[in-house]
């Protein structure tokens, strides 16, 4: 499955560039360079944020610096055969002191959330962009989103889960600007709603595990999601896959130099409760 997603990805890849008639002297590099050194570091940050909220949902402490060691490790691996991102995360919550099966049904739970909140806002933006049937993808994201909150409040309580759903919000922001900027990298601009519209394609292409990463499978979805609303099919198969190397540069590049330092043990540092 990791060879036909690459398969897919590189010959998206090669159908795209012809199509749009591209090169590499193309490329524009001031919003590839935002990209990589803003806002790719500034979604890892917010997911570390993230993690330390789920520990906190229950009743275990993650500092912050290991917090951005993890998310950086779960970034690469989710390149694995597995879904490698929610087990690392997943094995970090035990670290911390949490039962198995308590940081199973989090991780799960929120995984469900963050896949139903981007569905509502990229529906949205297909509202937006002329699809009034998208209001029936907003109804059901928002349907799956407040269950899912639900769930984690009885848990958590009222604030906490508040912020757990912020966040998200956040973290959809930062790759709508992330992708957005990917477009401008190609030269071929797109408004920040039809940038909306396509960053669901990444937590849909996650969420199908039997192809590490949605390796190939992220990008055939923005592609087909730009067919719907007229947008370039070829630019947003590139754009999204362009996205996806940033993204992973700069978590390996984390990698690479927490790894440096000494700082990228994943061992618990004292789990336990939080403070207060």
């Amino acid at each position: 499955m990791k060879i036909a997603g690459f398969l897919l990805l590189l010959g998206g890849t090669v159908w795209s560039v012809r199509l749009l008639d591209l090169d590499f002297w193309s490329l524009r590099p001031v919003p590839l360079v935002i990209n990589l050194l803003v806002f790719a570091p500034l979604v890892l940050m917010v997911a570390a944020v993230t993690l330390r909220q789920t520990a906190a949902a229950l009743g275990r402490q993650i500092p912050l610096r290991r917090a951005v060691a993890i998310v950086a490790h779960a970034n690469v691996a989710e390149l694995l055969p597995i879904p490698g991102g929610a087990l690392v995360r997943g094995a970090a919550l035990v670290q911390a002191g949490a039962t198995m099966g308590d940081a199973t049904r989090m991780v799960v739970i929120t995984a469900v959330l963050t896949l139903s909140l981007s569905v509502a806002c990229s529906a949205l933006a297909f509202v937006w962009l002329g699809q009034p049937i998208g209001w029936l993808l907003v109804a059901g994201g928002g349907a799956s989103a407040a269950v899912s909150a639900v769930l984690i409040w009885r848990k958590a309580g009222l604030w906490l889960t508040t912020g757990i759903v912020a966040i998200r919000f956040v973290t959809i922001g930062l790759s709508t600007v992330a992708v957005w900027l990917s477009f401008s990298a190609l030269a071929h601009p797109a408004s920040l709603v039809e940038a909306a519209l396509l960053v669901v394609s990444a937590t849909l292409g996650t969420a199908v595990s039997i192809v590490p990463a949605g390796l190939g499978i992220n990008e055939a979805i923005a592609a087909g999601l730009a067919r719907l609303v007229a947008i370039d099919a070829a630019a947003a198969f590139l754009a999204v896959a362009l996205n996806r190397v940033v993204g992973l540069a700069a978590g390996a590049a984390l990698v690479a130099m927490l790894g440096m330092t000494g700082s990228d043990k994943l061992q618990a540092e004292g789990g336990g409760s939080p403070r207060g």
